[in-house]
């Protein structure tokens, strides 16, 4: 086996004296997608933010391409080729679509520009049709659809997804979900996605880890979710 590309071992993240993470353990490696499951309030968007960097853990480590990255600020490990999607989306609402592409180009790729906008525009041929709209006139499927184009222009081997399908109309889902698997398909980035729909997940991902109270409670193959999905969230959520 190869080494993983991003590997946790024994991580916790406290926040003041509350335990929110215990002794997680999980690695990605390249080429692949692996899915973060669970309810709210399971620890799974804590963890996106202990990779990122915008949580400092209180223990374990966190080694991405086999470095230490546990006390490395948010930007550095943006640098070093790993990009989260928030929740939030973080979109500058006044500028054009074809302006928020290009800010997402100046951290690692201002020089392949070109290359990387008919790239996004493959994924997402309906912002091409509106690059000068402005971001704040979108509805929510096109802005989280601008929010992942704004990541591939800086061209990131890691990504982390929280929560992609949230608040989003079926239609949306489904061009969404479409253009995670093509990414996961091209193999040019390995995904790590935080999803509550296990509908959606299990069309994305290849492995799982299951969550509960900030420990891991399970993890296996994509072919466990095929069960029944009501009994899979009996079993897992509640």
């Amino acid at each position: 086996m190869p080494d993983p590309i991003l590997h946790l071992s024994n991580l916790d993240v406290r926040y003041g004296r509350t335990q929110a993470l215990s002794g997680i353990g999980l690695s990605l490696y390249e080429g692949e997608a692996v899915g973060l499951l669970g309810t709210n309030g399971a620890g799974k968007t804590t963890l996106l933010n202990a990779v990122s960097g915008f949580l400092r853990p209180s223990g374990g480590t966190l080694e991405l391409f086999g470095e230490p990255i546990h006390q490395c600020p948010p930007h550095q490990i943006v640098r070093r080729g790993l990009l989260q999607l928030s929740q939030e989306r973080d979109l500058f609402g006044d500028l054009t679509v074809l302006d928020n592409l290009r800010l997402g180009s100046l951290a690692r790729a201002p020089k392949t520009f070109d290359r990387n906008l008919e790239r996004v525009f493959h994924y997402f041929p309906r912002l091409k049709e509106r690059v000068a709209q402005r971001a704040s006139t979108m509805s929510g499927g096109e802005q989280q659809m601008l929010a992942i184009g704004r990541a591939l222009m800086a061209e990131p081997r890691i990504m982390l997804f929280d929560e992609p399908s949230a608040g989003l109309s079926p239609l949306f889902v489904q061009e969404i979900g479409a253009m995670m698997r093509a990414l996961r398909n091209d193999g040019d980035v390995s995904i790590l996605l935080v999803e509550q729909n296990m509908l959606l997940a299990a069309q994305v991902i290849d492995r799982f880890y299951m969550l509960r109270a900030g420990t891991v409670v399970a993890e296996g193959p994509v072919s466990e979710l095929e069960q029944d999905h009501e009994e899979l969230a009996r079993r897992y959520y509640l």
